[in-house]
């Protein structure tokens, strides 16, 4: 098939885009460089200038829209969560643009998104196949406007909610094992709140796995099975470290040294995918042992 990609050189993008062309489709990556041919299967196309590439002569299948500036690596100035919605608005409405004017039409746009739209609980289960009420917060405020965007494609539209993707260059693992590698590692705050986490290589498989699907639309959790408690994640992850992990960090402590951003760290939602296990999608890494067993390195 004919994919058309914004995304392809962030974190997910760098994964997914070799998979894609193992499988034997034809990516066209949307980028801010110039044109230009990386090899039989990538195509490199400049957007976001003011000019809409000209895609007349490739009929898409597909369309993945994973754009968005970093959530994690940085302070939430007031310029910097501007940048965060704006990054994702703004292409998702130029992506969309893009779709309303080629022919013919493609047939699916899968287009990134967060479990950062639940509300932060300690007991409720949220699933895909029900209603939530959002939370109140800029993540949700984020997804919510990045959907809407999505939702004026025209075309079945998948909203891939990822949870904490974990990988070995990038994602939040890199954020989660700094405090170990001083020793210091161990609960944050309480460390009572759920994450809902999944391994990099089973976000490429859910997605590729959608792909194939003529079941899938709306919402889509795209977490591992089995969300555990940070206290729980913390043990293990030191144990595979070889790292102690008892020394608490105060949540105080942490809002001050991350300011509101301290949130994807201090709270979180205890997420289940509901929708792939109904259609049978098989995950490598179920549990956060093989995931973190697999890629953390001593």
């Amino acid at each position: 098939m004919n994919i058309l990609m914004t995304g392809g050189t962030g974190f997910i993008g760098r994964h997914l885009v070799p998979a894609l062309v193992n499988k034997g489709h034809v990516v066209y990556i949307l980028t801010r460089r110039d044109n230009e041919v990386d090899s039989e299967n990538v195509r490199y196309i400049k957007w976001l200038d003011g000019s809409l590439p000209d895609l007349a002569v490739v009929s898409i299948d597909i369309c993945i829209n994973l754009a968005g500036a970093g959530i994690a690596d940085k302070r939430w100035t007031a310029e910097r969560k501007q940048l965060i919605l704006d990054s994702r608005v703004d292409a998702t409405t130029e992506l969309v643009r893009i779709i309303h004017d080629l022919n013919p039409k493609p047939r699916l746009l899968i287009n990134a998104s967060a479990i950062g739209v639940y509300p932060t609980s300690q007991t409720t289960f949220f699933l895909d196949t029900e209603e939530h009420v959002a939370a109140d917060n800029f993540l949700s405020e984020t997804v919510i406007s990045w959907e809407k965007a999505a939702r004026a494609s025209g075309i079945r539209t998948v909203f891939t909610r990822f949870g904490l993707i974990l990988g070995k260059d990038g994602g939040s693992l890199p954020l989660l094992t700094k405090q170990f590698a001083f020793l210091i590692g161990g609960p944050l705050g309480e460390g009572n709140q759920w994450y809902s986490w999944i391994h990099i290589d089973d976000v490429v498989a859910a997605i590729l796995f959608i792909m194939d699907s003529e079941q899938f639309e709306g919402p889509v959790n795209v977490t591992a099975p089995h969300p555990v408690q940070q206290k729980k994640f913390a043990e293990l992850l030191g144990q595979a470290m070889k790292r102690p992990a008892k020394v608490a960090t105060p949540a105080s402590m942490i809002r001050l040294a991350m300011g509101e951003r301290a949130l994807l760290i201090l709270e979180g939602q205890r997420v289940y995918p509901q929708k792939l296990l109904n259609q049978n999608f098989t995950f490598q890494f179920p549990q956060i042992e093989e995931a973190l067993a697999d890629l953390v390195q001593e």
